[in-house]
């Protein structure tokens, strides 16, 4: 005879022999935490809509009342499905998680033992227990760096050069960190960058100590014979640890922008260094030192920026706070500027009742300080795009300071210390980059700018200086050659030509507000491509099939950043994990909470 199936449930009750129609708990003490936390399972007292015989309905006193028509039969919903552990892989899964939030979100390793946090893990899944701060420190972290790491080093096995930038900072703690990053294309043409490793110094920042520094880092990721150049800042002790290297150093571009900008502002100054001859820069000094003092007095009393938010609203503009600078950031010195200019009406109109509120500019103080802005405009803008790191950048760096020079010599400051200003950011700026375009002291800036399908020597402004590098190039491409192809192959080389597409290689739209500095090149590139014929259409086509060392060399100079910007934003980064709510974090976390925040999401 055919046997029912019967549900698991009967061997946890049974019928009540005095009550017909109850059900009665075997091992009631035992069950009821449990039939208490069914929360899926429907436990009202009205006629059960469940599609299945089992009978559970509200408990209480250990008895269960059924209720209504048996149900529909359906697929069983058992307690251990409920209540049982989650599997191994769910909890690898759920504890990769809890480490990545840790990593990208800059959480202390403590945040596992806030009990507002074990509250919400509760709720979202009662079953999973929370991996102690232990277990994450030494086991979890660890463990996912290892495999982010693996991850890295199969990519940068494929590829045959990269490039790297460098700096040093401090920590909170007073702990000195050497941060190093790496660019490459990968095999996609895809510009990738990721962070290699942020470092523990542990002696004098000499030149021989951060060689040896550089070269375990170099060695440990299998890059000794792959590394084109290193970006770094100006540092006479990391300049000379590279030369130790045998690698070629490449100053940071941004960094030699803002030294011009500073020394042309002279942002830090003595009172008695002044040169009284030149009045103007005396004059901009006093008109500087104003504007950090009227940002100053706002920034330090509630009372006059709540005058001044009012005022705003009273004339319909929008509520802007004042901003103020940072003595040795010029760029802060423009944005403080450029928001003054913008709150001028409600500024002026409520410091004539504030008391102890500083002087306000002069109507020709004013128009100098739009004359900073004016002037100082298209330098923020240089900066911003040598800083990109999703782009090339070092190829740009010729035409865009030639764009500056001639965007700066065309503004028309309408004050003498404006003008004075415009004179000083002229020779600075040539001073700094004057040997830009030539082989020496460096030939990547004209190298990559030639090997760049967007500018080729239309970038330059001295022709000896295009011919020379196109020369230096196809002698670097002749020897590629000869090492990669063992059969004789005759061909002329060129450097007009590219496997590197201009949509490969093209930056993102400028936005609005920065300014195109690269206007002046439209003519000359137009001009020179009215000259293609099919024919050396034909030609360049042969030519990009066939020279696979064109691209090998145009994908070498690519790859090195104008700036060593990738280095530095680490810190900011760094500056949040290393924070007073974590600063018990050891160097080695420190390293791998780095490394981690900065490549899962590449």
């Amino acid at each position: 005879m055919y046997k029912k199936n019967r549900s698991g449930g009967w061997n946890y009750m049974d019928k009540d022999p005095n009550t017909p129609g109850q059900i009665q708990l075997l091992e009631a003490n035992k069950l009821a935490t449990l039939v208490e936390e069914v929360d899926d399972i429907n436990v009202s007292n009205e006629p059960s809509t469940s599609t299945n015989s089992t009978a559970v309905t509200h408990y209480e006193d250990s008895t269960v009342q059924i209720q209504g028509p048996p149900p529909k039969r359906q697929k069983q919903l058992t307690l251990m499905n409920r209540f049982s552990l989650p599997p191994d892989s769910k909890v690898d899964q759920f504890n990769k998680a809890v480490v990545e939030m840790i990593a990208e979100d800059m959480q202390p390793l403590s945040i596992v033992e806030n009990s507002g946090f074990q509250r919400l893990i509760n709720l979202l899944d009662s079953r999973y227990k929370l991996p102690s701060r232990k277990l994450i420190g030494t086991t979890l972290i660890p463990n996912l760096y290892e495999s982010t790491r693996k991850m890295i080093e199969t990519i940068l096995s494929h590829t045959k050069y990269v490039s790297l930038t460098s700096d040093i900072w401090t920590s909170l703690n007073t702990i000195s960190f050497i941060t190093v990053t790496v660019h490459f294309f990968d095999n996609n043409f895809n510009l990738k960058t990721y962070v290699l490793t942020t470092r523990k110094l542990e002696s004098n920042h000499t030149a021989q100590y951060l060689s040896g520094v550089l070269t375990d880092i170099i060695r440990e990721w299998k890059i000794n014979t792959k590394v084109a150049a290193i970006v770094t800042d100006s540092g006479a002790n990391i300049k000379a640890a590279i030369k130790l290297l045998g690698i070629d150093h490449i100053p940071c571009a941004a960094h030699k922008l803002n030294n011009a900008v500073k020394n042309a502002l002279k942002s830090e100054f003595e009172e008695n260094d002044i040169d009284t001859n030149h009045t103007e820069e005396v004059e901009m000094m006093k008109l500087v030192k104003m504007c950090r003092s009227i940002v100053g007095h706002f920034k330090h009393s509630e009372v006059s920026t709540r005058i001044l938010h009012e005022k705003q609203k009273q004339l319909n503009s929008p509520v802007l706070k004042l901003k103020q600078d940072i003595a040795i950031r010029w760029n802060s010195t423009l944005t403080m500027m450029e928001r003054l200019l913008l709150v001028k009406e409600p500024l002026m109109l409520v410091s004539m009742g504030l008391p102890r509120c500083p002087n306000m500019p002069s109507n020709e103080q004013w128009q100098t300080i739009n004359d900073f802005v004016i002037l100082l405009k298209p330098f923020e803008s240089l900066t911003i795009q040598l800083s990109s790191e999703q782009r090339p950048t070092l190829s740009k760096v010729i035409p865009l300071l030639r764009g500056l020079l001639l965007s700066v010599n065309n503004k028309v400051p309408v004050t003498l210390t404006g003008q004075f200003l415009k004179k000083k950011l002229l020779e600075q700026t040539t001073k700094r980059f004057d040997n830009i375009e030539e082989m020496y002291p460096s030939q990547f800036y004209a190298k990559a700018t030639l090997l760049d399908p967007r500018f080729k020597k239309a970038a330059f402004t001295s022709n000896d200086n295009a011919n020379d590098a196109e020369q230096e190039v196809q002698k670097e491409i002749a020897d590629c050659i000869k090492t990669n192809a063992p059969e004789k192959t005759v061909l002329e080389p060129s450097v007009t030509q590219t496997t590197l597409t201009p949509e490969q290689l093209e930056h993102n739209s400028h936005s609005k507000e920065q300014e195109n500095l690269l206007t002046y090149l439209e003519t000359t590139v137009t001009t020179l491509r009215s000259q293609t014929t099919y024919t050396s259409t034909a030609m360049t086509l042969f030519k990009q099939q066939m020279l696979g060392a064109l691209c090998d060399v145009a994908l070498k100079y690519s790859c090195i950043p104008a700036t060593s910007v990738p280095s530095e934003r680490v810190f900011s980064k760094a500056g949040q994990i290393v924070s007073a709510r974590r600063n018990r974090l050891l160097p080695d976390n420190v390293d791998k909470l780095i490394f981690l925040n900065a490549n899962l999401k590449k």
